[in-house]
């Protein structure tokens, strides 16, 4: 199943059926870029980029999917990406996905509706007491949710 998200709707829809992939964990991160070269030492730069997430997850629909069931987000025309994970094991777990309306400045300096992304994960501080941190946010246009 599939699941396309263009608005902040469908984007609480999908992440309600997938329980904000609380649990769960990132599997692969892919950043695509559409430039290429036209010659040699000649690059076209098409300012967009787009996202892949595969997530390993399991706890949606309680006793209906495997423990190791994958889905794959692919966002696109991405832009405001920032990636901070700390890189330590028992931070993990994703806590929670979350989308909500937003607006991004363009390159010509005009502005654009859009939606934002932050994957949640929680970090422990000082070992002794976890807070929440946005391990992976940006801003994107239309996205994709399917089960593999």
């Amino acid at each position: 199943m599939t699941r396309v998200v263009t608005t902040l709707e469908e984007a609480k829809a999908a992440l309600d059926y997938f329980n904000g992939f609380h649990d769960g964990f990132i599997k692969t991160l892919s950043v695509i870029s559409h430039d290429v070269f036209e010659a040699r030492g000649v690059q076209a730069s098409s300012a967009r980029l787009d996202l892949e997430i595969i997530f390993a997850h399991y706890n949606y629909q309680q006793d209906t999917r495997p423990a190791d069931q994958r889905i794959t987000a692919r966002f696109f025309e991405v832009m405001d990406l920032s990636v901070d994970f700390s890189g330590q094991l028992h931070e993990w777990s994703v806590y929670e996905m979350f989308i909500a309306d937003a607006r991004r400045v363009l390159e010509e300096g005009r502005e654009e509706a859009c939606l934002k992304a932050a994957l949640v994960q929680s970090r422990l501080m000082d070992n002794r007491e976890w807070q929440r941190h946005e391990d992976v946010s940006f801003t994107f246009r239309r996205a994709e949710f399917v089960e593999v």
